[in-house]
């Protein structure tokens, strides 16, 4: 006879189990809220209590939980607390459930309910071009550019192999990945972003069929989209590349073999300028630690994760939040495709782009700096 058996025959009483594990919160109660300093906090959330604050404001509606008799609900401010802890910290949903005295299967939801919260609540004011545009134009002006808006480049983000995918997601270093496609301003904020297509696909497939394309092609994406007349060539605002990329009449990359002085000059001005959007993912790849390894979460989570870094990235750079010594900025995961350049786009988008390109080449070589 098993032990519940002879328990319930002798009429002994056993006590109820927990529903709900004991588990402690004192870390997050008595030390977190109550003494950490700004510099703790930055080490440990990357952002200041006061930003912490004003993100726990933005979202909370869409986070907040009814008390009942059972029992109590886990705070917004905690909620929030363990979301980024999750990306910051590079931890497992085991690592978050231990700091913050949880169970993991609550972890695993926070993680998601926050990052969605983000998504949806911040993402298309926080990832914009904004409008002063002047300032932008200015500020890649200042780094050796001309009517410059942005500098486009796409970083990958090692993901696990999903049941029945396949090769699906497997790009040519031979891992599992996503794909962001970030287009940043002078500052390395992020003023379009594009998340979650497959890393099997080449950066000029994703570009040509991104939103920001369609609207540089409509001529929407930049307010009144002023031009300027250079070397009688008409030219709109500009976002800058490497020659992985396709021409567009908005869209400039490196000639890569220059024949003249003027095109070996404009090669590395651009180069120059575009080294801002790699600078960025490091910085994002740096701050959001989860993004550096394998994102272990499920494949319709994948999306949401990363486009909230990115949304948090602009906040803390928007509020001058450094990146803590020992997660400095890192080279993020490549695949090489400069090499591989696809035929995407037709004749007519190549050749409006390389007569934009020879006028701005003629025009910064005769007013370069001697």
């Amino acid at each position: 006879m098993n032990r519940a058996r002879f328990l319930a025959v002798a009429g002994i009483r056993v006590p109820r189990r927990y529903w709900i594990y004991p588990r402690s919160r004192d870390w997050w109660d008595n030390f977190v809220t109550a003494i950490w300093d700004d510099q703790l906090w930055i080490e440990n959330f990357r952002m200041t209590r006061e930003t912490f604050n004003e993100l726990v404001h933005s979202i909370g509606h869409r986070l907040s939980r009814q008390r009942t008799r059972l029992r109590n609900p886990i705070s917004v401010e905690m909620r929030v607390a363990i979301a980024l802890w999750y990306l910051a910290n590079c931890s497992t949903y085991r690592q978050c459930m231990n700091q913050f005295g949880v169970g993991i299967s609550t972890v695993a939801g926070i993680v998601l309910e926050v990052c969605l919260a983000i998504e949806l609540e911040l993402l298309s004011r926080v990832v914009c071009l904004g409008p002063d545009v002047a300032r932008i134009m200015s500020g890649f002006q200042k780094l050796g550019f001309p009517h410059c808006i942005g500098a486009v480049d796409g970083t990958h983000v090692a993901i696990c192999k999903f049941k029945g995918r396949g090769r699906e997601y497997i790009n040519r270093k031979k891992f599992n990945s996503i794909l962001i496609q970030g287009t940043v301003d002078h500052t390395g904020r992020f003023i379009d972003a594009e998340v979650g297509w497959s890393g099997r696909n080449h950066d000029a497939f994703v570009f040509v069929n991104s939103a920001i394309c369609t609207a540089m092609d409509a001529g929407v994406f930049v307010p009144g989209n002023p031009s300027l007349t250079i070397e009688g060539v008409t030219v709109p605002p500009l976002i800058i590349s490497d020659a992985a990329y396709p021409m567009r009449r908005w869209l400039m990359k490196p000639f890569n073999r220059p024949h003249t002085p003027a095109e070996a000059y404009f090669d590395r001005c651009l180069t120059r300028a575009r080294t801002i959007v790699e600078r960025c993912f490091g910085r994002l790849k740096g701050r959001w630690r989860c993004l550096r390894s394998q994102l272990m979460v499920a494949e319709e989570n994948v999306t949401c994760i990363a486009t909230a870094c990115v949304v948090l990235h602009n906040i803390c750079e928007l509020k001058g939040h450094g990146i803590p010594e020992d997660d400095s900025p890192v080279r993020p995961v490549e695949v090489d495709e400069e090499s591989l350049e696809l035929p995407v786009g037709d004749r007519r988008h190549r050749e409006e782009g390389k007569l934009v390109r020879d006028a701005l080449a003629r025009h910064m070589f005769r007013n370069r700096e001697i």
